[in-house]
């Protein structure tokens, strides 16, 4: 048909033959892409049904083995174990090796069918053979759990007790939010019950679980959790009478009150005071979900605090204070309390070489980006929910918290307000989107001096960064160095000067406080956020 077509601008001679030429030469050249793609996309899918194939065989061959074993053949338990082990692992990298495949099959050009000025074609969703091959994958890798919990939270308990690295593995490559939220929504409630209830650690924190479901997993590991500290608070109580010098009663000291703070904490989490959509505080993980998002949910905060939050800051109640304050002052707002990744100094000690350690790794670009991208990742588990993905979204970072909040904008997440609370810097990737409003509010403290010295962010601060709306407070305390020397102030009097502050750290940590000292500025901001 197409060789025919190319004889037509020999015989007819009219204004659309060219037209009519070049869409059919089109026509011909995708669909001969077309046809290599499926090709190859036939290529791909026979080398896994070869590769599933030959692992069939293998299962069968270990089924008729642990058959023997069971009637009094010779089989060792460990030796299942590894095997059992290694299929599934040779499972996992066929279905991976077949996703990577797919996915660098370039898509077919896209065809001019239409008339110029005609309505194309109208089409579905593509769905694409990598879709298809990660939809098995996620029913191979959940499918067991789902299996499970037809038995109930115990036996989804004793399957996970016994194979981890089920666990593990769905951590480490978890399907897609929306491919979960799928998933989930297909399971009956018994079923999400069971899985809540016996795989509490893998429900809280997996993505596209409603957050009120991952709410409920984690009052679980919370409720457990708290068995693991009391015998921890009993141990080092015991050890606090056995007349050990000054200074390691005053470490264990130091740690009990750590574990009675975290255990007063998880008391509020079993009650339901405390909503928490990522509990991990092994690898010092956490966020915590303030308010109930729903129908009349109209805006929703992510809020990102600075140096040195680890997740104690949050059994203080310091961490998340602020949004906390917001939410109470806006019956139709939630907000997510972010600690998600590693933050500067969240590690360290009280000690002042501590302390300045974490500011010096707060200053360090290596980790703005993985972890804008860390928390890009949350944000998208957690707008999966279409109460949550529907809202107005607002972007709060203090201090250190403003770099992976930017940094998160960098990767594709899209804010429709961004508050710098005393921000440090901007990540080089950063560009301002044009559609998103940004503040910056802050007093003269510490940080803003070395801002100002040239010390932090190379320069890209949010109070000199042109998007930035500025509200700067002024405080008791502030002063103005007129620069250029002595007779600076003589000679030009609005020359420019250096403006510090009597209280750095003071003004530092009262911009995200909620006492009265701080209402200017609160006032002012809950006036911007909510409109």
């Amino acid at each position: 048909m197409v060789a025919g077509w190319r004889e037509l601008r020999s015989r007819y001679d009219a204004p659309e033959v060219g037209e009519l030429t070049d869409r059919m030469t089109a026509l011909a050249e995708g669909g001969t892409q077309t046809s290599e793609t499926f090709a190859r996309v036939g290529e791909v899918l026979s080398e896994l049904v070869d590769g599933l194939r030959l692992l069939e065989w293998r299962r069968s061959v270990l089924a008729d083995e642990a058959a023997r074993g069971a009637s009094g053949a010779a089989f060792a338990r460990t030796d299942l174990d590894v095997t059992v082990a290694r299929l599934r692992s040779n499972i996992a990298g066929v279905l991976d090796e077949a996703c990577r495949d797919l996915a660098g099959l370039a898509a077919p050009p896209p065809l001019p069918l239409a008339a110029v000025g005609g309505t194309g074609p109208l089409t579905g969703p593509r769905i694409t053979w990598q879709v298809q091959t990660e939809r098995a994958a996620r029913e191979i890798v959940l499918a067991p759990l789902v299996e499970a919990a037809r038995g109930g939270a115990g036996r989804v308990r004793t399957l996970l007790a016994d194979h981890p690295e089920w666990a593990d593995r769905i951590r480490r490559r978890p399907p897609a939010p929306g491919e979960i939220r799928d998933w989930w929504s297909s399971l009956t409630s018994a079923a999400r019950t069971a899985l809540t209830n016996g795989a509490p650690n893998v429900v809280g924190a997996l993505g596209g679980v409603p957050p009120l479901d991952r709410v409920a997993a984690n009052r679980v590991v919370a409720r457990d959790r708290v068995a693991l500290v009391d015998r921890d608070i009993a141990h080092y109580e015991a050890l606090l009478t056995d007349g050990t010098m000054a200074t390691l009663r005053t470490e264990r000291q130091s740690t009990l009150d750590r574990l009675t703070a975290e255990r007063a904490y998880l008391e509020r989490v079993v009650a339901g005071d405390v909503q928490l959509v990522l509990y991990q505080p092994e690898e010092n993980r956490i966020a915590e979900m303030i308010g109930t998002p729903g129908p009349a949910t109209q805006r929703v905060l992510t809020y990102v605090p600075g140096t040195f939050t680890s997740v104690q800051s949050f059994y203080r109640g310091g961490a998340q204070a602020m949004p906390a304050w917001l939410v109470g002052q806006d019956a139709e707002m939630v907000a997510f309390a972010w600690k998600g990744t590693e933050f500067p100094g969240d590690n360290e000690g009280h000690e002042w070489s501590d302390q300045l350690n974490g500011i010096l790794e707060a200053n360090g670009s290596s980790r703005a980006l993985p972890a804008g991208e860390t928390l890009a990742q949350f944000m998208g588990e957690m707008r999966s929910d279409p109460a949550v993905g529907h809202a107005r979204q607002i972007g709060a970072g203090y201090s250190w918290g403003l770099v992976p909040l930017t940094g998160s904008e960098a990767v594709g997440t899209h804010y429709d307000s961004i508050h710098s609370f005393a921000g440090a810097w901007i990540p080089r990737e950063w560009t301002a989107d044009p559609t998103t409003s940004y503040f910056h509010w802050s007093y003269t403290d510490f940080l803003s001096m070395a801002q100002d010295a040239g010390l932090v962010g190379e320069g890209r601060n949010p109070d000199v960064t042109a998007p930035f709306d500025k509200h700067v407070y002024d405080r008791p305390g502030d002063y103005d160095v007129p620069l250029g020397g002595d007779l600076a102030p003589f000679v030009d009097p609005d020359g420019p000067s250096f403006r510090g502050s009597f209280s750095p750290v003071r003004n530092h940590d009262l911009v995200v406080d909620v006492s009265p000292e701080n209402f200017p500025l609160l006032n002012s901001l809950s006036e911007e956020m909510f409109r």
